[in-house]
């Protein structure tokens, strides 16, 4: 390529030979037609001694001649126009690293001339002389750079609308590109082992030792230079690794121990500043970071849109009480003295409001039945994610994460085939339907058609073939956000009539009630959705059992009739309430004790088996007239029962006078009037018992003996 030499010789500074190593050359990668990649180092220094970019040159790079193709802007260059070499230097290596690990596409490079251009201005105005941005005090000097642009004009915030909390104020990119350029060059520079980082990228620990993470997610780093002892930072960093190395923690649980413990341990160093070590911590050290995390939590929090503080103090309690417990079992020099047992009590924790049974959050019929009139209408990558989670109730990480090989077909019969991170249950199998299966071929088609090594290393199904995420599966928070902006445009409502907020677990929450109420049993459940343990899968059962006692109860107080001494229907007063005792009776005995047949629901189990209950002749085995223990209509199938029975039934009448049988016609017919005076009383969702008032006697028996029905 052709070269613009710069007017002066660059200087040496600390990281010379890796920034001009690293600028006087580049990577090619070349995709045969098999998707193998091979990769090859061209040694030119064209981003090194050129301090203008023009985007021709760049696109006669194997790399970009897809995206030079594409290229419809009219400016064709990048230009580091600073007399500080050092600062062009850095600059370009950040930008060289940003553009060929497509983080910038070349349209994007291209407009980045703008915020270059500020950035150029702002350190020639305020730090002409400076040898390097690392030398800088980034806190400091970003303050500076806001305050600089606000002077100049520049907006550095805006509000935007988020789809599940509304309005908020952040910075714009401008404000916050001093500090991108900043850290992406701290990190670029930083050669030492990973875990000797102040901030550490799981994408680097995942590569070399293992450590787990979702690839559906885009939170890649733990930062723990926000601790500011440096002693008390190296052991907590220390502890985290051990636990990460140790497969105790995953990936989520080490954020959220970054996310409390650091608050207590930056206590400590701003109460006794002259510590390097918890040893001499005592209780009343604790009740003062007491104190001082109850007035955060229930103070500061608020103005973040926290709305439960005591949450967030729970939570803190528990990762520090577990660091300071850790620390005197693994010996660290650090560790307390006295026993983490008489430093934190257990009424220390603030009580937690418990979690209803009936408090799962699914998504509810109505809200369904919006979303799927609406399906077209959202973003035509996602419909087939949010498919797949509701027909097969998997997470959302183990949705975004199928692979080529996710579809299996045994004896004509479609499942997906994946494992299963959080509970790490390998070769897990999902049965679906056809249709779901046709679906999630042409996605395997689609990914196989289109991906190679370089684009789609792991080959997945949802996956992004270029930007600063090619190779990834798509983001949860992506989904997520356009399922909202779908509720936020077709106003999909709750029964409120408010915009419905989604979340993506609810499809599994979903899937687990729709599979109870289509009458699957809790092992099958807890199967399918990979349950480590049957605690969540019975949740789901007590909130489906609780469903089904409010149905049973709105049938009976719709209407409850009964047989009366000659077997005819008559209504239980409407006026006398049915006490809570029978309720609790009715519905423990039909769900426990209630056997079906033919005519109803036997209850006769309750004190023993019917001797006629194979073969029941339940509305005449009481001389004649209908059995006491008889019950008609708690179920729908009651009423489908007496239209097959009325049906057959006039068949048999119409079969009886072609023959002739009289005596055969009269029996039938007093059957077909039975069968239809019970059918017009259950068909609108009334209830028969055989004797109400029996029941009213076996209830006072029962509660003179103590048995109550809970």
């Amino acid at each position: 390529m052709d070269k613009i030499i710069a007017s002066k010789s660059t200087p040496k500074s600390e990281y010379w030979d890796l920034i001009t190593s690293t600028l006087s050359s580049y990577e090619v990668k070349d995709i045969s037609p098999d998707g193998k990649v091979t990769r090859r180092v061209v040694n030119d220094d064209y981003f090194l001694v050129n301090d203008a970019w023009n985007v021709s040159d760049i696109g006669q790079i194997p790399n970009f001649k897809e995206q030079f193709k594409k290229y419809k802007g009219t400016r064709k260059n990048v230009k580091f126009s600073i007399k500080n070499h050092n600062i062009v230097i850095e600059l370009k290596f950040v930008l060289y690293h940003k553009l060929f690990n497509e983080e910038l596409s070349l349209n994007t490079l291209i407009n980045y001339n703008t915020k270059i251009n500020k950035l150029i201005l702002f350190l020639e105005e305020k730090h002409s002389r400076l040898p390097s941005l690392l030398e800088l005090d980034v806190e400091k000097a970003e303050k500076q750079w806001i305050w600089w642009l606000n002077n100049k004009g520049v907006k550095t915030t805006k509000i935007s609308n988020d789809a599940l909390y509304g309005e908020f104020e952040h910075n714009t990119s401008i404000a916050n590109y001093f500090r991108s350029v900043y850290e992406k060059l701290s990190n670029l520079t930083d050669t030492r082992e990973e875990w000797e980082k102040d901030k550490w990228d799981v994408r680097v620990l995942h590569d070399k030792y293992g450590v787990r993470y979702s690839a559906s997610k885009t939170q890649y780093f733990l930062d723990f230079s926000n601790i500011e002892n440096v002693t008390f930072r190296q052991y907590f960093k220390r502890y985290i690794k051990t636990r990460l190395l140790g497969g105790k923690f995953s990936w989520g649980t080490a954020k959220l121990y970054l996310a409390y413990v650091p608050k207590f341990l930056n206590f400590f160093s701003d109460l006794r500043p002259e510590w390097n070590d918890l040893k001499h911590i005592t209780r009343s050290h604790i009740e003062k970071y007491l104190n001082f995390l109850r007035q955060y939590a229930h103070k500061d929090l608020k103005k973040r849109r926290n709305n439960n503080p005591d949450n967030y103090i729970f939570q803190n309690l528990k990762c520090v009480y577990t660091f300071l417990k850790d620390s005197q079992r693994f010996d660290y020099s650090i560790a307390p003295e006295k026993s983490t047992s008489i430093l934190l009590y257990s009424e220390d924790y603030p009580k937690l409001d418990q979690k209803s049974d009936d408090d799962i959050d699914y998504i509810p019929e109505h809200v369904l039945e919006q979303l799927f009139e609406n399906i077209n209408d959202l973003h035509s990558d996602v419909q087939p994610i949010v498919w797949v989670a509701f027909k097969s109730g998997m997470r959302i990480s183990d949705v975004l994460e199928l692979t080529q090989d996710c579809l299996i077909r045994l004896n004509s019969k479609y499942s997906i085939k994946t494992d299963i991170e959080k509970t790490y249950v390998k070769g897990h199998k999902i049965p679906i339907d056809e249709q779901l299966a046709n679906m999630i071929a042409v996605l395997i088609h689609n990914s196989k058609e289109l991906s190679n090594d370089d684009n789609n290393p792991e080959r997945y199904i949802f996956v992004r073939y270029s930007g600063s995420r090619k190779g990834n599966s798509f983001s949860q928070g992506w989904v997520q956000a356009k399922l909202n902006e779908l509720a936020i445009k077709k106003n999909i409502t709750d029964e409120m009539d408010n915009v419905f907020h989604f979340k993506n677990h609810q499809f599994r929450h979903t899937y687990a009630v729709k599979l109870l109420n289509g009458g699957a049993d809790i092992l099958t459940v807890q199967q399918l959705l990979a349950h480590s343990s049957p605690e969540m899968t019975m949740r789901y059962a007590r909130l489906l059992d609780d469903t089904k006692r409010k149905a049973f109860e709105k049938v009976v107080k719709q209407g409850v009739f009964t047989f009366d001494l000659n077997g005819e229907i008559h209504q239980v007063s409407e006026i006398e309430d049915i006490p809570k005792d029978i309720m609790d009776m009715m519905w423990k005995d039909e769900k426990l004790n209630a056997l079906d047949n033919p005519y109803g629901t036997c209850r006769a189990r309750v004190n023993g088996n019917c001797p006629l209950a194979a073969e029941p002749p339940c509305l005449t085995a009481n001389d004649g007239k209908p059995c006491f223990d008889l019950a008609v209509g708690m179920t729908s199938f009651d009423v489908k029962k007496y239209e097959l029975l009325i049906e057959t039934t006039t068949k048999w009448i119409e079969a009886s006078k072609e023959y002739d049988r009289e005596d055969m016609v009269k029996a039938n017919k007093k059957n077909l009037e039975r069968y239809q005076n019970i059918y017009e009383t259950i068909k609108s969702g009334n209830v028969i018992f055989g004797r109400f008032d029996r029941m009213k006697r076996q209830l006072e028996r029962k509660q003179k003996k103590g048995v109550k029905h809970v």
